[in-house]
Order: C-alpha cells, then sequence, then structure tokens
C-alpha cells in the first residue's frame, strides 16, 4: 500500500474508495478472475468505515465496525469474509448479552440465540406471547422480501427478465418501523426494546423502513463477534490478495471526477493529497501531460488522468452522481438524489475515543454493548438529539469497549458515541482538520464531557478509567470521507430508498456504460451490507460461469 505511485500500468478496474465494498470485490476479482484493480482512496488509510487509529503504540479504536454478526462457522457473513480474506481473518466472540438495553428502571440483555431473545421478551412480556410469536414471522417474512427484492435489482442485465419470478410483495416491508411496531405490539415499553438498536441504521422509527428494522435484528440474532487484530485487519488481510494479481491500494489520493466518453466511463481524474515534501512522483506515469501546480498548506496540487475498461464506485450514490459525474446522462439522478438529502438528511454522529487507565473489565463490562437512553420514547430521543450540547445533556450515548472485544489489544480502550447534527459544526468546516479555533475546540469538549458524566451514571466509575480522549464530529466525519454531512450509513434508510421505482440510484448499475456502484447504497448498510453491495457487483462484471459461486455467498 503507497501513498504516492512511481508507476502504474495497465489495470482492469478502477475502484474510487477502499471501503469494504471496494475490498470484497477487488478481492473476489482478483481471485476469480486474476483482474488488476486499483483501489484509489482520499484518507492516508485504507479501509473506509473498517480502518482503525492508534494512539502512543498500544490504543487502538475503530472508526465504523463496532460489532458484526452472522460470522459464526457456516453462517453467511462468514462465509463471505472467509472467501475475500481466504480464510486469514478471525473473529471473536462477544459475550453471550452482546448488547444491552439500558432504560430508565430497567436494563434488558439480548441474549445470543433467537430463542434465548424471544423467551426473555415473553418473559417481560407475558400479555404480548402470542404478538411477539407475530413478530419474528414477519421479521422472517420480510427478510425473504429484502433478498429477493435485492436480488432482482441487482441482476446482471442478462438475467433481468427473472425478477418478476424473484420478487415478491410484502405488506410491511415499505411500512415505517414505528406504524409496523404500533400494529404489532400493545405494549410501547415493547415496541422500544425490540427498536433499541435504531442507531445501528440512524433513524427513529417513525422515519425508518421496517426492512431494514428487519435485516438489522436478523443479523444479530445469533449473537455478534469482532476482527481480532482490530477491524484494520480486514485490509491487512485483502490488500495482499489484491496485489498478488497485480493490482494496488494508494492512499491520499482523492478522485475530483469520473470521466465519461461518448456514454461509457474511461477512467478516473485523480488529485495527489499527499504532502509536498514527501512526494517523490505525484503523478501516475500513464498520465505525463498531468498538470503540476503549487498548493496550500505544503500539498501539491497534482492531478492526473487514468484509464481503465470498468470503474466502480464505492464513494456512495450521493458522491457519485452529485460531485464527480459531469454527463448529462445522470444529470436527472443528480437533481433526484440532492432533493432526496434534503427530504431525509444523512446521520451524523459524534465519537468520543477513549484511552483508559485500567481495564474496563474491573467495572463489570464483558465486552458488550450499552445502549443506554434517557427515555422509552425513540422519536423524542430523536428529536433531543438536534441540539443536546446546548441543552447540557445527551438523550442517549453507545458504549463500546474495544479492548474487551480483541484478544490482541495492548491498551485498554473505550468508545462513546452519540448523535450529532451536522448543522452544530458547520460553521467551522471550512478551517483546516486539527487547526480549528477555539470555539470548536470548546464544543467537542464540552460534548465529551458530557457523554462521559452520562456513561459514568450507569457505569459507576467510568470516568475514573479516562486517561486521555480524542473526540470526532461530523465535520471531522465529511473531512475524512468526502461523505455529504458527514453521512455514517449512506442515504438515509427510509421507505423510499428501498422501492427501485423511487430510488434507482440505489443499485449497483448505472445510467452509464462500465461503471457501476458498490458499498453501501447499492444494498444495504452496515459493513456486513456494503459487503455484499461488492458480492454484487461482481454479479455484473464476472464471467457467467461465477454466477454459481456468487450465489452460495448471497
Amino acid at each position: 500500500m503507497e501513498s504516492h505511485t512511481t508507476e502504474i500500468s495497465q489495470y482492469d478496474v478502477i475502484f474510487i474508495g477502499s471501503g469494504i465494498g471496494s475490498l470484497a470485490a477487488a478481492s473476489l476479482l482478483a481471485q476469480w478472475e486474476k483482474k488488476r484493480c486499483l483501489i484509489i482512496e482520499k484518507h492516508w488509510q485504507a479501509g473506509g468505515y473498517t480502518h482503525a487509529f492508534k494512539r502512543k503504540k498500544k490504543y487502538v479504536w475503530d472508526v465504523g465496525l463496532h460489532y458484526v454478526g452472522q460470522v459464526a462457522e457456516g453462517e453467511q457473513i462468514r462465509r463471505v469474509f472467509d472467501v475475500i480474506t481466504q480464510g486469514k481473518l478471525q473473529w471473536n466472540r462477544m459475550p453471550d448479552a452482546f448488547d444491552k438495553f439500558v432504560y430508565p428502571g430497567k436494563t434488558f440483555d439480548h441474549r445470543t440465540g433467537i430463542e434465548n431473545y424471544r423467551a426473555d421478551l415473553e418473559a417481560m412480556f407475558p400479555a404480548e406471547k402470542d404478538n411477539i410469536a407475530g413478530y419474528f414471522q414477519d421479521v422472517d417474512d420480510v427478510l425473504i422480501w429484502f433478498q429477493r427484492n435485492e436480488m432482482g435489482k441487482n441482476l446482471p442485465m442478462l438475467l433481468k427478465w427473472l425478477v418478476p419470478l424473484i420478487k415478491k410483495e410484502n405488506p410491511y416491508a415499505l411500512m415505517t418501523t414505528r406504524d409496523y411496531l404500533a400494529q404489532r405490539f400493545d405494549d410501547e415499553k415493547l415496541r422500544a426494546i425490540v427498536a433499541s438498536q435504531w442507531g445501528d441504521y440512524g433513524l427513529p422509527p417513525s422515519q425508518s423502513a421496517f426492512c431494514i428494522h428487519a435485516i438489522l435484528v436478523n443479523h444479530f440474532f445469533n449473537g455478534a463477534a469482532y476482527p481480532v487484530g482490530s477491524a484494520e485487519a480486514i485490509a491487512e488481510n485483502i490488500i495482499p490478495i489484491i496485489e498478488a494479481a497485480g493490482g494496488k491500494v494508494i492512499t491520499s489520493h482523492a478522485v475530483e471526477e469520473i470521466i465519461v466518453e461518448n456514454g461509457k466511463a474511461t477512467g478516473v481524474r485523480v488529485k495527489n493529497l499527499r504532502p509536498a515534501a514527501a512526494q517523490t512522483a505525484s503523478v501516475p506515469a500513464a498520465s505525463p501531460a498531468a498538470v503540476v501546480t503549487a498548493g496550500s498548506e505544503g500539498v501539491t496540487d497534482a492531478t492526473s488522468e487514468i484509464s481503465a475498461p470498468i470503474i466502480i464506485s464505492c464513494a456512495g450514490a450521493y458522491n457519485t452522481y452529485v460531485k464527480l459525474l459531469k454527463t448529462e446522462e445522470t444529470a436527472d439522478f443528480k437533481q433526484r438524489i440532492v432533493d432526496f438529502n434534503k427530504r431525509n438528511p444523512p446521520v451524523s454522529h459524534i465519537s468520543v475515543y477513549l484511552a483508559l487507565k485500567e481495564s474496563p473489565a474491573k467495572l463489570g463490562l464483558k465486552g458488550e454493548n450499552h445502549w443506554i437512553y434517557d427515555s422509552w420514547d425513540h422519536e423524542e430521543t430523536f428529536r433531543r438529539g438536534t441540539s443536546w450540547v446546548k441543552a447540557g445533556r445527551p438523550p442517549m450515548a453507545y458504549l463500546s469497549t474495544p479492548s474487551l472485544k480483541d484478544p490482541k489489544a495492548e491498551g485498554h480502550t473505550a468508545e462513546i458515541i452519540s448523535f450529532a447534527p451536522y448543522g452544530e459544526y458547520a460553521e467551522w468546516k471550512e478551517q483546516p482538520w486539527h487547526k480549528r479555533d477555539e470555539a470548536y475546540k470548546a464544543l467537542k469538549e464540552n460534548a465529551a464531557q458530557l457523554l462521559i458524566a452520562y456513561v459514568s451514571e450507569r457505569v459507576p466509575g467510568f470516568a475514573d478509567l479516562v486517561d486521555f480522549y480524542e473526540i470526532s464530529t461530523p465535520i471531522t466525519t465529511e473531512y475524512m470521507t468526502s461523505h455529504d454531512q458527514g453521512a455514517i450509513y449512506g442515504l438515509a434508510c427510509v421507505p423510499e430508498r428501498f422501492d427501485i421505482d423511487k430510488s434507482p440510484w440505489c443499485q449497483v448499475h448505472t445510467p452509464v456504460k462500465n461503471l457501476y456502484l458498490t458499498g453501501a447504497d447499492s444494498t444495504s448498510l452496515g459493513i456486513a451490507g456494503a459487503m455484499m453491495g461488492g458480492v454484487a457487483t461482481c454479479a455484473h462484471i464476472m464471467k457467467p460461469w461465477h454466477l454459481p459461486k456468487l450465489l452460495k455467498l448471497v
């Protein structure tokens, strides 16, 4: 992996962004078709939301992966990871009660195993036993609907005739989660508990599609695990596979435009973001006409054009259609996506990355996640989330302890995450990263202190363990990823996002020949969803005889 290139030969596929969608697709293409894949990453570290960072040589934090379901031996997501890493990625199972839902006066332990989860719900709400049984059946039915829906919209063009045979109607899939839960359950606290993980898809029940709720809860029915060696082990195990086939991953390079000629994607225009003093060859050899000019703050403004027969964007639908494409073929999509984002603003967050003096196990923590809420009403929680720093108290927080999940961890760590409105931080977005003014630093510090105090109320002694911490805000995420408003889940998972007629940009196929989408917006969000986007993308560009192998991964 390099931060600059001294020579770029002909590549078969160019990927924009090094998220798990790109890594998965590039690994499969490298292994099964010996494709030479070039992955271009803006950040100085590959992996997208699967990368991690380290401080003082021992404290490691993940930025987007906190736990993954369906990775027990033989389960679907494990099968895919085993193929794309050639079996080298190892997993550490989290505790039996891997999620704790902490409410005023009550804590619910989400235990591993669908029967355990169901039994615990029935024990707490015996009058709702029949409704609980109906809920689990509905989740299963909606999951089948989703799988068929995704398969239908992402079938290769030669197989589109199968869509009418595959598609299946479901009355609940495109309801809002709130409408479904109100119809299914009588007890408001039961509705709250089953929706406790809504932070994993970023929208409260009134806005989220029930299908994304069903996918998420099903994903964790059989428990969760964490990568041994932290989230960065994913890229570390995949990149050598890509390189072995003649591919390369370059970091500190930003794709500024997808080049389209006569309706075909032919390449990308790339800017080298590496500091000038560190550059030995700022421009790929394949582009001798590239223009090099001096940029601000020691960055050489080196731009170049790189060509390939196939271009795959893992930059998200918004970035791809709104920022990177300048062609008439996608003008309609561009305006409609802008309108979609106005109606359904992206979800952003604040994270506090804490180095701890001692193991959090001394406080009784075992590596489980804590979803801490001030209220049983998730709509109230979401409303309060729009201005909680000024109000002086967060409405919720998610607590993770990565060092208890990873047996290779050397230093003890924790993360506290909560939602944060982009607008509260937007005025500082034009100031340089790590050089923003004192007012911004004070706002961040206040938010961090409020979150630490909030967690300490439910986990006594937590604040005393803190050695030091760092904070990221929505504009940090926006700067690092280029995602609009620091979005962490791609386009909002409202019902229309999963209706192909209303959101035709949420699929692998694009209106531009030889250009494909991968990652979360092509299929579904999260690590697993974005990875399956990589599998779906391969179905479009691989030789037909690989389809049976791909279908085994679905």
